[in-house]
């Protein structure tokens, strides 16, 4: 089953990322971040869940609010997270020890092992909205 779900969520990260869509039934449990957020790609923004369309404010661990919410959103629902870890990242607006954590994979895996800090900046905002 665990297989079958991380199939799942990769074929769905797959078709987001080139802008088509997946309808499988009976598979709630596969993605359960991926339904509770809204997700799209725009001309203006990049990758944006709703929740802050910025890039500039820098979010660390104790930060909370709107864009904490958005990079999780970011993270649980454009990238390959979910596949990884057979876990959701929770969307709470609470940058804790778990959005740490998946700020610092995104870092190594989308974006080189010289970027990992666990501090979203600039660039790290970057390479979010063009996941």
């Amino acid at each position: 089953m665990k297989n079958v779900r991380k199939s799942l969520v990769v074929l769905t990260a797959t078709a987001a990322l080139f802008g088509g869509s997946v309808a499988v039934a009976g598979t709630a449990s596969a993605a359960p971040a991926a339904a509770a957020e809204n997700c799209r790609k725009t001309q203006t923004v990049g990758w944006y869940c709703g929740h802050h369309a910025g890039r500039t404010v820098v979010l660390a661990q104790g930060s909370k609010g709107a864009a904490v919410r958005e990079v999780q959103a970011l993270i649980a629902n454009t990238t390959a997270y979910y596949a990884y870890h057979s876990t959701p990242l929770n969307v709470d607006g609470d940058y804790g020890p778990a959005t740490r954590a998946a700020v610092r994979w995104f870092q190594g895996h989308y974006m080189g092992s010289g970027h990992v800090d666990g501090v979203v900046g600039p660039n790290t905002w970057n390479r979010l909205r063009k996941v």
